[in-house]
């Protein structure tokens, strides 16, 4: 199995052209939060304006509205009614999301039946390239029809991982039957998938797994998978396949977990991982 090696992960990075206008590098739409959780779409948002993406777009419920509204200039804030994502906003958002390059659903998304039934009609509606995060995850299990028209990227941790695929299993190297699951569960749903872990794994819809090494205890800390997903999404709105882009989003978000362990040892927050990707980028 390859490990990950910035010499090769570089040359996948999406280049800018010079002559590009605002948005040609890049529309993200992420849609998440609830009650519970309005930070998770926040910090998504600075993963993938750190990660390059022109215009970061943050849908999200009317609760969570004024204070992600007032914390960074830098996104355009959309708000949908209600205290959680709800099929009755999925034809507003699906509309909306024809205008952008990439989506990504699920950060501090709520669990609610009625929320996994919502993303399932964005992905089955918006046919655009979809990252799905945290609760998003669970509506895999519900979709009746493989493949799906969009390229599908998906971030679990062990956990999440765990739950899709409906049995206690510890993805490792040195067990090959759960490298063989996580295979067959991309090739026959046609997924990639990045698992987030101590080693990261990331899996093609066309059978490749590769190994990410790159990362530190640090990024135990709440916020960094946003971060990480949100890295993703901007690389996929930027053209960048999904699997390519899950290599790159894993590699250096960990290189940027390592670089601030340098500077802070295990003391620093997601936010600090977002904002310093662009000195791991360089």
């Amino acid at each position: 199995m390859e490990i990950l090696k910035e010499s090769t992960i570089r040359k996948l990075l999406p280049k800018r052209n010079s002559r590009s206008h605002k948005g040609d590098n890049g529309r993200v739409l992420i849609v998440g939060g609830s009650l519970e959780f309005h930070g998770a779409p926040v910090l998504a948002g600075l993963g993938a304006l750190y990660g390059g993406a022109d215009l970061v777009y943050l849908y999200v419920p009317e609760c969570n509205f004024d204070v992600v509204r007032s914390m960074y200039p830098d996104f355009i804030v959309k708000k949908f009614s209600g205290e959680f994502l709800g099929t009755e906003s999925v034809s507003e958002i699906v509309e909306f999301g024809k205008n952008m390059d990439s989506i990504l659903i699920g950060p501090g998304l709520s669990n609610h039946e009625n929320s996994i039934d919502a993303v399932i009609e964005i992905v089955n509606n918006l046919h655009i390239p979809t990252v799905l995060d945290a609760e998003a995850i669970t509506a895999l299990k519900k979709i009746k029809k493989f493949p799906l028209e969009q390229p599908i990227l998906v971030t679990p941790h062990g956990n999440e991982f765990e739950n899709l695929v409906d049995r206690d299993i510890v993805v490792d190297e040195k067990d090959h039957k759960s490298i063989v699951m996580l295979r067959s569960l991309s090739m026959d749903l046609n997924i990639n998938v990045l698992l987030k872990g101590h080693i990261d794994y990331v899996a093609s819809c066309e059978g490749m797994v590769e190994k990410n090494i790159t990362g530190n205890e640090g990024m135990t800390v709440g916020g960094s998978g946003d971060v990480l997903a949100g890295f993703a999404a901007s690389l996929m709105a930027r053209r960048l396949d999904a699997f390519d882009s899950a290599k790159c989003a894993a590699f250096y978000i960990g290189k940027t977990g390592d670089l601030l362990k340098k500077q802070k040892g295990d003391n620093f927050s997601a936010s600090d991982l977002a904002m310093a990707l662009p000195f791991a980028l360089k």
